[in-house]
C-alpha cells in the first residue's frame, strides 16, 4: 500500500471496491444485504489542502446595493457515490496551440454535508494565491466550474482515480462581438506538486534568475517590468509582470536549465510565459493567453526597472464636470455623478469592469478606503464597462459583482468594455487606456489627479507604494491642498 498527497492506493483496494459494488448491486436485486462503497481514508497531503476562502457575508443593502436575490436552484455538487478523483494536490495541464502546456496546481477537497452526503470542491493555486472552484462528480465524469465565468473543465477519472483527462472549455467574444467557444485538451495527475514537468530530473539548481527585468512585447506597447522571486529550492519562481495598465496577477513556475516557465490559471483565464536565457543574458520567449492570443517577448535584467508615473499618463478633460456625467444603475434608473455626494465632499470616480482581475484588486482596496473615509465624507462611484452588448446583461453582471464582493459603494452601468467605445461614451478622459482608471475629485469638484491601471498584491513593494500614494492624495483632498 502506497501513501501520497492524494491518499492511499492499493490494487487490492480497487478489487475490494469492485466486490462492494457487486454486493450493492446484489442488494438491489434482493440477493445480499446492503453495503456502502466508500474510499479508504486517504493520508494527509504533503502540502496542506487550503480550503477556499470564505466569501464575505453580504452587508445590509445600502441605497446603492441590490437587495439580496432569492436563492436560485444550484447544480448539485454532490457525488452520486463516494467514488471520485482522490482528494489532495494535483497538477493539471491545458494544451495550448503550438503544443505548449499551461500547467497549474489545484487541490481537491472532500467534506460531508449535514446528511453525510459527500461534497467535492476544488482550490486553484497560483503561488501563494488560492482561488475557490466547484466540482460536480458523476463518476467517472467530473465537471469543474469557476465563479464569475462560464468556463469549465469536463473530464473523466481513470480506474485508479489518480489521473484525469478531458477538455477545458471557455468562450470569448471575437472582434465582431460574436461568442467563440474554445475546447482545449486537459489532463491532470494526482500527487504531483511540481508546477511544470521537469526538463531534466538530474538537473541541479545553480544561479537564481535575476529579480527585476525590463520586458518588451512584440505587440503590446509601453514598457513592462517583471518582478521575480526564486524560492529556497532554487528552482521554483513566483512573481508577476507589470505594465502601465496593471499586472498579470500571481505567476508561479520554474527556472530550470536556462528555461523560465511561468503560469497563472484562474478558471476563467490562463497565462503562460515560456522563455529561454540566451548567452548574452537576455530572455527570449512567447507569452500566451489561453488559445486566443500569443506574442513574443524579450526581457533584459535591470535592477532599476520601474514603471512610469501612472498619475501622468491619462488626463481628464478640463471642460467636463461631474454634473455632465449621467449613467444608469443596474435597476435602469439614471444617476448623475454630481448627485452621489453632497457639495464639499472629495470623490473617486472608478472606471472599471467586472471581468477585470486588476479591477478586482482595485475594488478590494477601494472598499477598504470607503470603510476608512466614508464617515469623513469620501464618496466613491464605479463606472462599469462590460462585455455584453445588451444593457440588461451588463446590469446583471454588475448586480452579481456587487453582491458577490459586498461592494459598499455604488457601481453604475456605463457601457461596453472596448476602450475606444468607452472613451467616447465616458467623454471625460483624453483616452481610456486601462481598466481600471481612477480619478481623484476634490471638495470643489475639480479633478486633481488621474491614476491609470492598478498593481495588486502580486507585486508587494509596488502595491504598497500605490496604497501609500492613494492614501496620501485622499488626505490632501480632505486638507484642502
Amino acid at each position: 500500500m502506497v501513501g501520497g498527497a492524494c491518499g492511499l492506493y492499493d490494487p487490492v483496494m480497487k478489487r475490494s471496491l469492485s466486490l462492494l459494488a457487486l454486493l450493492v448491486f446484489g442488494q438491489v436485486l434482493g440477493l445480499a444485504p446492503a453495503a456502502t462503497a466508500q474510499q479508504e481514508a486517504p493520508a494527509q497531503p504533503t502540502q496542506p489542502a487550503t480550503q477556499p476562502a470564505a466569501q464575505p457575508e453580504t452587508a445590509t443593502p445600502g441605497p446603492f446595493q441590490p437587495e439580496a436575490e432569492p436563492e436560485q436552484p444550484k447544480r448539485n455538487p454532490k457525488n452520486t457515490v463516494d467514488f471520485a478523483p482522490r482528494w489532495g494536490l494535483w497538477r493539471g495541464e491545458i494544451e495550448l496551440p503550438g503544443s505548449k502546456e499551461l500547467s497549474f496546481n489545484f487541490v481537491i477537497n472532500f467534506a460531508r454535508d449535514e446528511n453525510s452526503e459527500p461534497i467535492w470542491t476544488v482550490t486553484l493555486r497560483n503561488g501563494s494565491e488560492s482561488l475557490p472552484a466547484e466540482m460536480e462528480v458523476n463518476y467517472p465524469q467530473i465537471i469543474m466550474s469557476f465563479p464569475g465565468t462560464d468556463a469549465r473543465i469536463e473530464a473523466n477519472s481513470d480506474r485508479t482515480d489518480t489521473s484525469l483527462s478531458g477538455e477545458y472549455i471557455y468562450t470569448r467574444s471575437s472582434d465582431t462581438g460574436e461568442s467563440v467557444e474554445y475546447r482545449l485538451p486537459f489532463t491532470a495527475q494526482c500527487s504531483d506538486s511540481r508546477r511544470f514537468a521537469w526538463i531534466d530530473p538530474a538537473w541541479k539548481p545553480g544561479e537564481p534568475i535575476s529579480n527585476k527585468w525590463v520586458v518588451n512585447f512584440d505587440q503590446r506597447t509601453g514598457p513592462a517590468v517583471a518582478e521575480l522571486r526564486t524560492l529556497p529550492d532554487g528552482m521554483n519562481v513566483w512573481g508577476t509582470v507589470m505594465t502601465p495598465t496593471g499586472d498579470d496577477g500571481q505567476l508561479a513556475g520554474t527556472f530550470e536549465n536556462g528555461r523560465l516557465r511561468l503560469s497563472r490559471f484562474t478558471g476563467g483565464s490562463g497565462l503562460l510565459y515560456d522563455g529561454t536565457l540566451e548567452a548574452d543574458g537576455t530572455l527570449i520567449g512567447t507569452y500566451r493567453s489561453l488559445a486566443h492570443h500569443a506574442e513574443g517577448f524579450t526581457a533584459s535584467p535591470d535592477g532599476e526597472a520601474a514603471l512610469p508615473d501612472l498619475f501622468q499618463l491619462t488626463k481628464w478633460k478640463d471642460k467636463v464636470g461631474l454634473a455632465d456625467l449621467t449613467f444608469r444603475n443596474f435597476e435602469g434608473s439614471e444617476v448623475n455623478l454630481a448627485d452621489l455626494a453632497p457639495d464639499g465632499s472629495p470623490r473617486l470616480v472608478y472606471v472599471m469592469g467586472t471581468w477585470c482581475h486588476n479591477c478586482a484588486d482595485a475594488t478590494n482596496f477601494l472598499s477598504a478606503l470607503h470603510e476608512k473615509y466614508h464617515d469623513k465624507g469620501l464618496a466613491i462611484v464605479g463606472l462599469a464597462f462590460e462585455t455584453p452588448k445588451a444593457f440588461e446583461e451588463q446590469a446583471d453582471n454588475v448586480r452579481t459583482y456587487v453582491l458577490r464582493k459586498s461592494v459598499p459603494f455604488p457601481i453604475l452601468v456605463a457601457g461596453q468594455r472596448n476602450k475606444d467605445d468607452a472613451t467616447q461614451t465616458l467623454g471625460a478622459l483624453d483616452k481610456v487606456r486601462a481598466f481600471p482608471t481612477i480619478a481623484f475629485v476634490d471638495a470643489q469638484g475639480k479633478v486633481v489627479a488621474v491614476h491609470q491601471g492598478f498593481v495588486g498584491p502580486a507585486a508587494p513593494e509596488r502595491h504598497a507604494e500605490l496604497r501609500h500614494q492613494f492614501t496620501e492624495r485622499i488626505e490632501s483632498m480632505f486638507a484642502g491642498k
